[in-house]
């Protein structure tokens, strides 16, 4: 549940951001469920830890590296958190809290969820989070945020079968990527919110659809 700690935290903010955008409450403060992982240690610059406790509640931590949490933290400001020079730790940050919303609201309205729609949805967050920052002005950089995050992207070290999921994820991705074109390129602010909130509704079966 929320802490208790008042500090308006770039962490915050973002987690708020996306409920505001989804038109949520689900009443978590990620600061109190974020891990750094200390620098040096090995892993994925972030990964959502779930385990069932022994009383049936859902447990969950979201671990970052703590050097890509440091630099995102220091660098951000309202109108340059998710510009081109800060993308490269910017966007583990944005995928661990789109996990961590999602996870919430699932759990708050007891669906479960399997780890592609995850993945799938942080992949839509990302461009959705950036072109919204970025407005109006985001058709500027739209083709170029579409290259960075489906076409550019690089894979750390994991199993075969959580490539495959990435790779499917970032796919329907791409696929969605192209519906929210229009409403960029016509400078339709609320046409972009409207279609990102029905993808997030949306089972994963339905987004593979809404995908194309």
């Amino acid at each position: 549940m929320r802490g208790t700690g008042d500090e308006d935290t770039p962490l915050r903010r973002l987690y708020r951001g996306l409920e505001v955008l989804y038109q949520t409450e689900t009443g978590v403060d990620p600061e109190s469920l974020v891990v750094r992982r200390p620098a040096g240690e090995s892993g994925a610059r972030e990964q959502l830890l779930l385990r069932e406790a022994d009383d049936g509640e859902l447990e969950v931590a979201l671990v970052i590296d703590a050097e890509v949490l440091a630099r995102f933290e220091a660098t951000v400001t309202r109108q340059r958190t998710f510009c081109d020079e800060h993308l490269e730790d910017a966007l583990p940050v944005i995928e661990g809290l789109s996990h961590l919303v999602y996870v919430a609201e699932a759990a708050r309205r007891g669906r479960p969820v399997s780890g592609l729609e995850l993945e799938t949805q942080a992949e839509v967050d990302k461009l959705g989070l950036c072109l919204l920052q970025r407005w109006p002005q985001a058709e500027q950089s739209f083709d170029r945020l579409v290259d960075r995050l489906y076409y550019r992207f690089e894979l750390h070290p994991m199993s075969d079968e959580l490539a495959r999921r990435y790779h499917h994820a970032n796919r329907v991705a791409l696929g969605f990527s192209r519906r929210l074109r229009p409403h960029v390129a016509g400078g339709r602010l609320s046409g972009l919110r409207r279609a990102l909130r029905e993808f997030w509704g949306a089972s994963m079966q339905d987004k593979r659809a809404l995908a194309g």
